[in-house]
């Protein structure tokens, strides 16, 4: 008896060829025919006409370190068809940690979770005893491992934290990681120097493992960036994805075309490099970015009493690098809060709205947000309308570029319901489509679905998922071409996608007519 029978749909396999109309039949939690099952009974049928059956979505950048923890649902997540995330990303990760303070300042950081691990093992194992709704694979964040080696992380390596570090990401990788991310944008990561990430780099080729880099500057010095992370690569062998890579408001009008030929060089000589960006214009990140580097000496303590000193204050907005140059040109106009736990009538305003509702400099509102967050400041979520849609435009057309959120998995109910966030956060997959597909028709569907399905499945080296083929596991997802698209807006953030209409995950069911349904059957994918 075949377990799901899934009739009448319009096959996208994955791999980017054309579609064509065939059944899909699910097995003992793997997919078990794709073609003309016949006259064949099953347990479960499902009439896919007029709709699009594809592999399950993969998101191969993603900060639910936490909230996986907080809600298993991963119902944001699910109710856009993506049954598979890479977390651990920006330098951020759980894991390792040498304690539960370690973690404050990660981006995605969710108080009340009870931190019972030290190790990328008890991490991934505690995953998997709480549930997930969907797959997780997990990268070392490079800022992780310096907080375990270094007193706050900061400083240059010694010789013999160095050789602490290359031992301790040996370790997260033989127990299940897949690689190691770089946040060099951000503390402490950005103390770094690049003798030490080649030595890390070396670890991970070692284990044929991925280095995901969110490099240094993506505006001005966008070219001394990049060529830091691609000369990483070219001397170690390490498999490179640089992550969104887009330039930032700021950047020179070329800096695509020198990006891309940066990374065909390499490839041209037999490197390996690959990256992703958001299907969308602004960029979020943590507010507490915009601080200079002596904010953060001292830890979260030294920084809320440098936010609360109006001298500190005067001296942080001279900062000649807080983190945008849209900071540094006033645009405060281009810049919006996404999230903060004390001020969410404030969420989805601009910082020029915001200055002026708290009747003061935007620069100083940034600061009240902050100080009124207090630990939890790493919740505080901005973005800037940071990206040029025809640079956006120029790195999707390079069939390299993967899609991805850069967000975290959160739910308009539960523990997470009070969670904001960008649009893409709900929308990242219908807004990909609706714009890039049916808009602007800058990709078939068989390209657009391959962007996020076997893609980011080869960059992970996950052979079992991200195609339609016999003997894969059955993560599938089910969509109707013709609503597909984005609900969610700047002032109403928490809407699922329309068009997403059934999803499995490991050959259960998820989604059924655009309801979450079931439990969570997600798995963690090993190394």
């Amino acid at each position: 008896m075949i377990d799901v029978l899934i009739k009448n749909g319009v096959v996208v396999d994955g791999e980017g060829g054309s579609s064509f109309k065939a059944d899909v039949a699910i097995t003992g939690g793997l997919i078990s025919t794709v073609g003309d099952i016949g006259s064949a009974e099953a347990a479960l049928i499902i009439d896919a006409a007029g709709k699009m059956v594809c592999p399950g979505f993969i998101d191969l950048h993603t900060h639910s370190d936490f909230t996986f923890l907080v809600d298993g649902r991963a119902m944001s997540s699910i109710h856009q068809g993506v049954t598979t995330e890479v977390i651990g990303q920006c330098g951020y990760s759980c894991a390792p940690c040498s304690c539960a303070d370690d973690l404050k300042g990660i981006l995605g950081y969710q108080p009340g979770v009870d931190v019972d691990w030290r190790s990328a093992g008890d991490y991934l194992a505690r995953l998997e005893k709480e549930g997930v709704g969907v797959n997780v694979a997990a990268l070392a964040g490079h800022g992780s491992l310096r907080r375990c080696v270094i007193p706050e992380g900061r400083g240059r390596a010694t010789a013999e934290q160095l050789e602490a570090m290359c031992a301790l990401l040996d370790t997260c990788l033989q127990e299940g990681f897949h690689g190691l991310s770089l946040g060099l944008e951000y503390e402490p990561g950005i103390h770094a120097d690049t003798q030490e990430l080649v030595a890390l780099a070396r670890v991970v080729a070692a284990h044929d493992g991925i280095l995901s880099a969110h490099v240094r500057n993506r505006d001005v010095h966008y070219d001394m960036a990049f060529s830091e992370v691609i000369s990483v690569a070219r001397i170690t062998g390490v498999r490179l994805q640089i992550s969104h890579l887009s330039p930032k408001f700021g950047a020179p009008v070329d800096a695509v075309a020198n990006s891309l030929s940066m990374i065909d060089r390499l490839n041209a000589s037999g490197g390996e490099v690959a990256f992703d960006l958001i299907p969308d214009n602004w960029g979020p990140t943590l507010m507490a970015s915009v601080l200079p580097t002596w904010a953060h000496v001292g830890g979260i303590d030294a920084t809320l009493r440098y936010l609360a000193d109006p001298e500190a204050r005067q001296k942080m907005k001279a900062s000649p690098n807080p983190i945008w140059q849209l900071v540094l040109q006033k645009r405060w106009d281009l810049i919006t809060l996404f999230y903060s736990p004390d001020h969410p009538e404030l969420v989805g305003k601009t910082m020029a709205e915001i200055g002026e509702a708290l009747a003061c400099d935007p620069h100083d509102a940034v600061f009240d947000l902050l100080l009124a967050a207090g630990e939890g400041m790493s919740r505080v979520i901005w973005a800037g309308w940071n990206f040029d849609e025809s640079m956006q435009q120029e790195l999707l057309a390079h069939p390299l570029c993967g899609v991805i959120s850069d967000a975290q998995t959160v739910a308009p109910d539960g523990p997470l319901a009070g969670n904001t966030g960008a649009p893409t956060v709900y929308g990242w997959v219908g807004q990909f489509f609706d714009r890039y597909v049916k808009k602007e028709g800058l990709f078939s569907w068989e390209e657009a679905v391959r962007r996020i399905t076997s893609l980011p499945a080869d960059r992970m080296k996950m052979t079992d998922r991200g195609r339609l083929h016999p003997g894969l596991k059955a993560d599938i997802t089910v969509m109707d071409p013709d609503t597909i698209a984005c609900r969610a807006t700047l002032h109403a953030p928490n809407r699922y996608p329309d068009g997403i209409s059934h999803v499995f995950v490991n050959g259960k069911l998820v989604v059924s007519e655009g309801k979450r349904v079931g439990g969570n059957y997600g798995q963690v994918i090993g190394h």
